[in-house]
């Protein structure tokens, strides 16, 4: 599993629930999103949409995962 830690930053402090439930989110949203291990920019940007979510409160897997992926659709 991809995990979300080595793109936090010292100001983000989370619980280990939600730590696992973002990392859950990164990884699945970077298999929906086609964003493969060799793309260190591509997970970054998405890792960075989560962890923001997540200091706003959205901390739920499942939702992490539709936010970004509705975000990554709007965008493009």
């Amino acid at each position: 599993m991809i995990t979300i830690h080595s793109h936090l930053g010292s100001q983000h402090v989370f619980e280990p629930e939600a730590l696992l439930a973002m990392s859950r989110a990164l990884e699945e949203a970077c298999i929906a999103l086609k964003i493969f291990a060799g793309d260190e920019h591509g997970r970054q940007v998405i890792a960075t949409r989560i962890i923001d979510l997540a200091g706003e409160g959205v901390l739920d897997a499942a939702a992490l995962r539709e936010r970004v992926l509705l975000e990554a659709r709007t965008d493009a």
